[in-house]
């Protein structure tokens, strides 16, 4: 597997490939060519954001954990459930919207508890869950394209840090198997031994996942 320095890499990499693209295309496209600075902008956070602190090596990796100080306590739970470098883990699309919708949930509770605790003291505290949870709300209803936005970074951003694990664990030798020719003698096959397919990106019931070689 790639270290965390290299994902790290590939992740800023990517995002100062994907942000002028994104600013160029939608600077040429008159109906939203005035949003095109700001659509770009939450790409480049959203996708750093998604690849750095929200990593599909939050399943596992301590390191990532320790980039969230005293708030590595809200993915204790995660890295208990989740499955170790797994679909819902290193999956292309549904699992960093998952991570997203999970830290927002975990904030809820954290609120519910500080509420709680407050109550037990005799201590008056506004309701912060139905506040935070109507704010949230209202920016979604209000700026629908932009949480779009900032829906597709999260998925490019963890998407290059998925498909760098499953190149090195062997999806170099199946592109290898596919498009180099064999040599004489040696039957061509669509894959390789040590080959990982990319089922397990998108198969939730896959039981493939990408390993260290």
């Amino acid at each position: 597997m790639p270290n965390r320095a290299v994902h790290d890499f590939l992740t800023v990499a990517t995002s100062v490939i994907i942000t002028p693209v994104t600013y160029s295309i939608l600077s040429g496209i008159p109906e939203v060519s005035e949003w095109a600075t700001v659509i770009a902008a939450l790409v480049f956070v959203s996708h750093n954001v998604s690849g750095i602190l929200f990593s599909p090596d939050l399943d596992m990796d301590t390191h990532i954990h320790k980039r969230w100080g005293i708030f590595y306590i809200l993915w204790v739970p995660y890295q208990m459930v989740i499955p170790h470098r797994h679909f819902w883990s290193h999956g292309l699309i549904l699992p960093p919207l998952l991570r997203l919708g999970y830290f927002f949930w975990m904030c809820l509770l954290m609120l519910y508890v500080v509420e709680t605790i407050a109550a037990y003291f005799g201590l008056a505290v506004p309701n912060l869950q139905q506040s935070v949870t109507r704010l949230v709300l209202t920016f979604v209803m209000a700026h629908p394209y932009e949480c779009v936005t900032i829906a597709a970074g999260f998925v490019s951003g963890a998407a290059v840090h998925s498909i760098a694990d499953w190149l090195v664990s062997g999806g170099t030798k199946l592109v290898r198997s596919v498009f180099v020719p064999p040599q004489r003698g040696t039957p061509k096959s669509a894959t390789t031994p040590g080959s990982v397919s990319s089922r397990w990106l998108f198969d939730p019931f896959s039981s493939e996942s990408p390993r260290h070689v």
